[in-house]
């Protein structure tokens, strides 16, 4: 199937750290009872920028993953923890990879 203009600007990442990261944005985000307007109001970008990130369209600098970070009061290492049943998470992301 032909990809549309927008698959072919932002191809989905298909990585084990781009899919925790995905994952784990999100998860922290619903957590706190953020939309992803009100992330992005905290991190000072625009909506869209959160929505690539959580759909794996995206690959963020180390400096906007600190932002993140931050902004949900976490550490920069629980934006890649494998969370509940890491193996399944980890064996499911590798098959991806292939």
């Amino acid at each position: 199937m032909a990809q549309t203009g927008f698959g072919r600007r932002f191809p989905q990442r298909e990585s084990i750290a781009v899919e925790l990261l995905a994952m784990n944005m999100r998860r922290l985000r619903l957590a706190k009872g953020w939309s992803q307007d009100q992330l992005a109001a905290a991190l000072e970008v625009e909506q869209g920028v959160i929505s690539l990130i959580e759909n794996r369209r995206a690959n963020p600098t180390l400096l906007m993953l600190e932002a993140i970070a931050d902004a949900l009061g976490v550490q920069l290492i629980d934006l890649f923890e494998a969370n509940s049943n890491p193996k399944a998470r980890v064996q499911s992301a590798r098959q991806v990879d292939r």
